[in-house]
Parts: C-alpha cells; structure tokens; sequence
C-alpha cells in the first residue's frame, strides 16, 4: 500500500478549500469511515477522492420531481446566471460546490442520492430560501 504522494495531497487540499473539517468528510467518505487526513490515503484512494472533487455534483434528471424542486430553490435563492438566450438559469458550478462543501447535509452528487437523502438538500434549501426572505 503505497502512501499518497505529496503533490496529490497539495491538490486535495486545494480542492478542500484549505477546511480540515472538508477534508475529514470526504477521506472518510471515501475509505468508509476508515481515515481521516489526505495523508493517510493511498495513491489510488487519493487519485479516486480528486476525481471525485473536480467533477461536476450538479447533474439533474429532468423527469425527478425533487430534481425540478431544487431548481426551483436554487432560483429563489439567487444561484443563478443570466444566460444570453436562455435567460436566467440556475447556477450549477455553485450547487456543485456547495454540495462537495461541509455544509452540505448530503456530501454526494445529485445523481446518487436516494430519495430520502434528496429530501435533506430540500429541507435544507428550503431553510436557506426563509432565512434570506426573513432578513429585514
């Protein structure tokens, strides 16, 4: 078992924001719970974990409902673009990042989250949009 290399723990961390508490979320995420620091991943581990980070959370099925809610939500509370011929459109770089972010509920991509799981991100969102309504 070949310990992770320095240059790959120099990116992970970058992808971690420099956040200690980001880091120990997904080194155990992705050793089951296993480690807690990028320093004790293994090369593969630490290759699978980057891969991982730097790839889009935000995918959506267009015929899930709590998919078409998030929407929705992501749009009311401002995370959105204007899109020159679309219009506005919800912004899904900052889902993504704030999914893979320790104040995510559900630290996983949109695609793989059951529906019990879906229903925390809406719950959470749906807090997020009455705090910013509530702000005087």
């Amino acid at each position: 078992m070949t310990q992770s290399t320095s240059q790959q723990r120099r990116d992970l961390y970058k992808l971690f924001g420099y956040c200690k508490d980001a880091e120990t979320m997904h080194v155990q995420h992705i050793t089951n719970g296993k480690f807690k620091t990028a320093k004790d991943l293994t090369i593969a581990q630490a290759n699978a974990l980057k891969k991982k980070l730097v790839t889009n959370w935000a995918y959506f099925n267009k015929d899930n409902q709590q998919h078409k809610y998030i929407l929705s939500l992501m749009l009311q509370l401002g995370w959105s673009n204007i899109h020159p011929t679309c219009g506005e459109v919800a912004d899904m770089y900052r889902l993504s990042s704030f999914l893979k972010s320790k104040r995510s509920p559900v630290p996983k991509p949109l695609q793989e989250m059951t529906p019990a799981e879906t229903s925390k991100l809406i719950s959470c969102l749906e807090s997020m949009v009455t705090k910013s309504y509530s702000k005087p």
